[in-house]
């Protein structure tokens, strides 16, 4: 490995480094395998997509994790502090980016499922604008933002923050408080994202919860209250309904509960004055990040059996003899169905 023990207390064990990075790894080939599966072999319906652009979120933050290998490999922390910092300065980026993506398509999720739900499908019917270009503002509008904050925060350390202030002083004055595994914002950065992402984690809350899924369980009592149960019609829209309830709002949820999660780790262990020779929540912090994908990932392999038929077909190399297109992602039909 390529990390080496220092006295600087800014940095985690190289023993626990290796740990969280082979972890990464090990979780960023079954991601990509997965995503590869689905997009060559599955045909998907919109809302599929974006579930699809928040996974390939969560690769890009395991990524950023093991970019910790390069930076390990590049020298010294002092004396190869130049280099080290293009490395970190592009953890930054990815860092702030893969948050905002994950958030935005999740917003977008819980959007289209009330626009089906309470709408009746206005917002994204036929060929209006959102419609055509969902796909491309759900990225679009993380990779814009991500870099105003990102130059913000450069321009600022740049400014006001030579090497010595910037790190010394600040390990000096036991400030430097929580070890973390790649590179993040400064204090007031970190502030003004939380502030974008706790709107776009209120949007998502207020579509998905207040409106959706409230909605549908209402929905759902007054037809079991009204009919017959025998009734093959109504019960498959029972069941329809169920399954939205139980998977497709996950995902807006989840991400919200994630990155609730991290931001208190951030501001509850990262700038208040904890000793910097405690590393137990650093820990816990590291062992938070490295799983946070393979959360995505397990839901969304979970509630898709013919997604986990055909990752079986892949392991067994069996997944050529499927087409894109004969299958589609087992909740497509499910969305479109409780209005009809």
């Amino acid at each position: 490995m390529l990390c080496k023990e220092t006295s600087i207390n800014f940095s985690l064990p190289c023993s626990l480094k290796w740990v969280y990075e082979i972890i990464a790894f090990i979780s960023l080939i079954f991601s990509l395998i997965i995503v590869y599966i689905t997009v060559s072999k599955i045909k998907m319906n919109l809302v599929n997509k974006l579930i699809i652009q928040i996974i390939i979120a969560e690769i890009i933050d395991e990524i950023n994790i093991l970019l910790g290998i390069v930076s390990d490999g590049i020298g010294a922390f002092f004396e190869s502090y130049d280099s080290r910092m293009y490395v970190c300065y592009s953890q930054i980026y990815l860092s702030v980016f893969s948050c905002l993506w994950a958030l935005t398509a999740s917003l977008f999720i819980s959007i289209k499922l009330y626009d089906i739900i309470l709408n009746k499908s206005k917002i994204f019917k036929g060929n209006t604008f959102m419609n055509r270009n969902i796909n491309i503002l759900s990225i679009s509008i993380p990779i814009i933002l991500s870099y105003i904050i990102w130059m913000i925060h450069i321009s600022k350390q740049v400014k006001n923050n030579t090497f010595d202030s910037f790190y010394i002083d600040k390990l000096k004055a036991g400030k430097l408080n929580m070890r973390l595994i790649f590179c993040w914002l400064n204090k007031e950065m970190s502030i003004a994202l939380a502030i974008i992402v706790a709107l776009l984690i209120a949007g998502n809350l207020y579509f998905s919860i207040f409106r959706g899924y409230f909605f549908l369980r209402r929905m759902k009592n007054n037809i079991i209250e009204r009919t017959d149960e025998d009734n093959l019609r109504v019960n498959k829209k029972i069941k329809s309904i169920s399954q939205i309830q139980s998977i497709l709002f996950l995902y807006p949820i989840i991400s919200s509960v994630i990155w609730i999660i991290f931001f208190l780790f951030i501001f509850l262990f990262y700038f208040p004055y904890r000793s910097v020779e405690t590393i137990g929540w650093s820990v816990v912090f590291c062992i938070f990040m490295t799983i946070r994908q393979t959360i995505y990932i397990l839901v969304y392999f979970l509630s898709q059996k013919n997604l986990r038929n055909l990752t079986k077909l892949f392991f067994t190399c069996k997944i050529c003899k499927k087409k894109k297109g004969e299958i589609y992602l087992g909740l497509s039909p499910s969305v479109d169905s409780i209005n009809e």
